[in-house]
Order: structure tokens, then C-alpha cells, then sequence
């Protein structure tokens, strides 16, 4: 039986691709390697779910705030598998698989590489997304490709569905893909940048300040819900989609109060400290300004 050390960290994703490996009784993962616990509400560290279900289910646990040493229980596994880690990963532990330490990126690399390839596809209306499983280098999305498997992006997909889907996909295909490297049944290619890399686009960070959108362009998209929005050269449907529920769409009123969308169709607004209700309900507050 394969032996793996899991790396996981984001959100409950994670845990789609490590509970699909545990329940296969397929390997022996021998440790999980996650992030410490953060302060969460009311400023209480809270435990990641990946940690949560580890313990959960006797899984060794290692939330580390470095990697800069091996933990000494560990023994080495046939394989490093990084499933939404968002870290960089140092040669030590590279080294420290037998076999061969593997990253499943949420993107068809090269393109897309980087911490926010779901959102990306979604803002530029692409129809396909997929998974790249990686042999992990010393470089973010960079080392070279094992396998690809793509999915549809259907029109309703938003970041947090099409996340699940690629992340139970990457628990799906890595009982099968495994168990092949495993016998040397695997073809490495490297990543074709150089012809392909004007095309190619970066999911580069998304902030708070990417969701808002200014009062006068909220209005516009009252009257036409076809809008550009300049800056992601994209529909508010797309934004919506893409950044729901963090960062969210939200704007200033000319009361100086922010107003989040929560839904676009019906159009449902929550006003800072208040309650979720229907834009029909509130916009005459607006009417005159």
C-alpha cells in the first residue's frame, strides 16, 4: 500500500480530495500537513477543517507555520500529495517522498497558474477549467505536468461549485493516477510557455478592494444588466459569480453606507450592519440622490 503525506489548507476544498484518498482504503496516509490555527470569530484560533478532520479521524496532524524542518515522527512516504496548500514548498521536503511529490493545481496549466485560478476563468467567461496534476518543483505551478483532466464551466457555476467539483475530481483521479506513477506507468511533459506564453494568464491575488464597484456604474447596471464593467472588461454577472462570497460586489451610497449584493436575480442588497432585503424594497431611499 502507497504511503502519503497530504498537504492541505483551503477552506473545506481541501478536505474533498483528502477524504476521497482516506475512504478509498487505498493508501496509508501517514501525516497531514495543514496550517495553524487562526484567529477566527471573536478573535478564538479556530482550527482549518483539513486539521479538524485528521484529528477527526486519527489522521497524524502537523500544523505547521514553517516548513523549514521535517517533523521527526514522520517517516519518508512514497508520495507528497499538495492538494490547496498555498504555500511554497522547499526542496527538503520535495526530497523527502520516495516516490514523487505531486501538486493537483485547479487549472489546465499553464495557463491560470497562481492562488486564484477559479475566479479567474469565471470573470473572463471561459467554458472549460479542469485540474493539472504536477511533479512539484522548487517554483509556484511550475513543475511538469503528469496529467489533465478538464471539466465544463456551466453558466451558473460559481467559484465555491466549481471548487467542489475540482477538488473531488482531484481525490477521484488520484486513486487512479497514483497507483500508476507508483509502477513507473507516466509520461512527464513540461510546460509549454514559450510559444503560448503571451496568451497565457496569471490568477493573480484577489483583494477586498476587486469586488467594489462605484455607485455610478451600480446605477448604470440597474438599466442595463449587460454591462461592461471596465476594469475586468467582463459582465456584473461574471464578477458576482467569480467573487461571491468574499470578496463580494459591493459599492458606497451616496449615504456613505457600503451595500453589498448578495443575489443578482432578484437583486437582494444588504446594507452595512442590516439585514439582507430586496433592492425594490429600499431604492426609493435612493431616488432622489
Amino acid at each position: 500500500m502507497n504511503s502519503i503525506i497530504f498537504f492541505g489548507s483551503f477552506q473545506h476544498y481541501s478536505v474533498l480530495t483528502l477524504d476521497l484518498l482516506a475512504q478509498s482504503h487505498q493508501f496509508d496516509i501517514i501525516g497531514v500537513v495543514t496550517t495553524p490555527p487562526r484567529p477566527g470569530d471573536k478573535l478564538v484560533l479556530t482550527k482549518n477543517p483539513t486539521q479538524i478532520y485528521a484529528e477527526d479521524n486519527k489522521i497524524p496532524c502537523f500544523p505547521l507555520e514553517t516548513l523549514d524542518q521535517i517533523p521527526s515522527s514522520l517517516t519518508r512516504p512514497d508520495f507528497i500529495l499538495v492538494s490547496g496548500f498555498g504555500k511554497l514548498i522547499n526542496e527538503k521536503w520535495l526530497n523527502f517522498s520516495k516516490v514523487m511529490a505531486i501538486n493537483i493545481h485547479q487549472s489546465l496549466l499553464p495557463n491560470y497558474a497562481g492562488r486564484f485560478p477559479v475566479e479567474w476563468a469565471i470573470i473572463n467567461g471561459e467554458s472549460e477549467t479542469g485540474i493539472t496534476f504536477i511533479k512539484m518543483s522548487s517554483q509556484f505551478d511550475r513543475g511538469e505536468i503528469i496529467a489533465q483532466y478538464p471539466i465544463p464551466i456551466i453558466p451558473t457555476d460559481t467559484r465555491e461549485a466549481l471548487y467542489d467539483s475540482l477538488y473531488c475530481l482531484a481525490g477521484q483521479k488520484s486513486l487512479e493516477l497514483l497507483p500508476q506513477i507508483a509502477t513507473g506507468n507516466y509520461h512527464l511533459a513540461p510546460q509549454d510557455l514559450g510559444s503560448n506564453i503571451q496568451h497565457l494568464i496569471y490568477a493573480r491575488q484577489i483583494t477586498r478592494d476587486d469586488g467594489f464597484i462605484d455607485w455610478q456604474f451600480f446605477q448604470k447596471y440597474l438599466n442595463n444588466h449587460q454591462i461592461i464593467h471596465p476594469k475586468f472588461n467582463t459582465d456584473l454577472d461574471h464578477l458576482f459569480r467569480a467573487f461571491v462570497p468574499w470578496p463580494g460586489i459591493w459599492t458606497i451610497t451616496p449615504k456613505k453606507e457600503r451595500l453589498k449584493i448578495t443575489n443578482l436575480e432578484p437583486l437582494i442588497v444588504q446594507i452595512e450592519g442590516k439585514k439582507p432585503t430586496s433592492w425594490d424594497t429600499i431604492k426609493s431611499n435612493f431616488d432622489t440622490i
